[in-house]
């Protein structure tokens, strides 16, 4: 201390921090191993006695990040500063502030601060009960920001998951159906083998991130599955498989009413006979010429073989047409119950996807504009 009237009017001094005593002041939860500060500024000194001493330091200090949430997280981080060796006892410490002073901060592009305060903390130790220890500890809340992860993650698996369900919108006929499922599968294998870095590494939570990620894929695989399942009964054929009454009433003759399918063409079941010749068929009927309506007799040219033998191929190709009309309705049948899943699956993978969506991200969502 010195009168400054005795020295030219000088209020204060600056000394080299090294010439004078400074507690040893560290950050515990330190990062990289430099746990004091190793700048050796200036100390301002005052006439009264009074020392500032300001050095710079950068710490970089750990937080356990917790991933559940990811990308819609919130971090509570702290920072605990205090004396290595001092107890309460030798020095005093006291914050400045509840907050500490901001004015030096830069926004980052991917975290924006919530809230942030400082606390001074007394710790008693059991191996020295009467002594008290004080340190200064800032917690800082802080939000992750995520329009990046949602533009390069998330809408990207919403596409996909909507292409996959255009794939029942696509005819069978057409033989793609397969190939652009696939084609989505691949791509959607490639697309999470180039973002797979940008999700955090840790076993300790699943995030929601990656959730929504195994869904697409379990989505993509699910169409792949079911489409398989309707081409396979697009090509049934009747020699092979017969399709049961219950599938023809649900099928055919229920669910396209209820779902308004007026445009779609449904197969016919004619099921009204053709004419068969027989030995007793009435000659006129064969030769064009008219007779009675009600009277039928074996006309003597039944008995020529080779009448006989024109009956019994009229006969043959009559029935081969009835059977392979027949077939065909069958095939009908089949194709149009395929086009009916087709159109049933397309709403339900499309609401699937949507409500998928919202089950993984609309809970965290609600909650965060809840807590503004």
């Amino acid at each position: 201390m010195w009168k400054p009237e005795d020295y030219g009017g000088i209020k204060k001094i600056r000394i080299p921090s090294s010439k004078i005593w400074h507690p040893d002041f560290v950050l515990y939860n330190n990062a990289d191993g430099d746990f004091a500060i190793m700048q050796e500024t200036k100390a301002l000194l005052e006439y009264t006695g009074l020392i500032t001493w300001t050095p710079p330091a950068i710490f970089k200090s750990y937080c356990e990040i917790r991933v559940t949430y990811f990308p819609f997280d919130l971090q509570n981080c702290s920072m605990k500063l205090g004396t290595w060796t001092y107890d309460g006892k030798l020095v005093i410490i006291n914050p400045e502030s509840d907050h500490p002073d901001l004015s030096n901060f830069m926004e980052s592009g991917e975290w924006v601060m919530k809230d942030y305060r400082g606390w001074k903390h007394r710790v008693d130790y059991s191996c020295c009960p009467d002594t008290p220890y004080l340190d200064i500890t800032y917690h800082f809340l802080m939000q992750r920001l995520p329009l990046y992860f949602i533009v390069n993650v998330i809408i990207p698996c919403l596409l996909f998951s909507f292409l996959t369900g255009l794939v029942f919108y696509l005819p069978t006929e057409s033989g793609e159906k397969m190939t652009l499922s696939i084609s989505v599968l691949l791509s959607l294998t490639v697309f999470l083998l180039v973002i797979v870095e940008l999700i955090p590494s840790t076993s300790s939570a699943v995030p929601l991130i990656g959730k929504y990620m195994l869904f697409t894929m379990v989505f993509v695989i699910m169409s792949i599955i079911v489409t398989v399942i309707v081409i396979n009964t697009h090509h049934r054929s009747p020699s092979t498989h017969i399709m049961p009454q219950w599938m023809r009433k649900v099928f055919i003759d229920t669910i396209p009413n209820l779902m308004f399918f007026s445009t779609m063409k449904r197969p016919s079941r004619n099921k009204q006979g053709k004419q068969i010749f027989t030995e007793d068929t009435d000659i006129s009927d064969i030769s064009g010429k008219p007779g009675p309506a009600t009277v039928t007799y074996q006309s003597p040219l039944t008995k020529n073989p080779d009448v006989k033998s024109a009956i019994e191929g009229v006969k043959y190709i009559a029935e081969t047409m009835k059977s392979d009309q027949e077939s065909n309705n069958a095939a009908e049948e089949w194709k149009f119950v395929a086009m009916v899943l087709d159109h049933i699956l397309l709403g339900v993978f499309m609401l699937i996807c949507i409500i998928g969506t919202l089950a993984v991200f609309a809970g965290r969502l609600i909650e965060l504009n809840q807590q503004g």
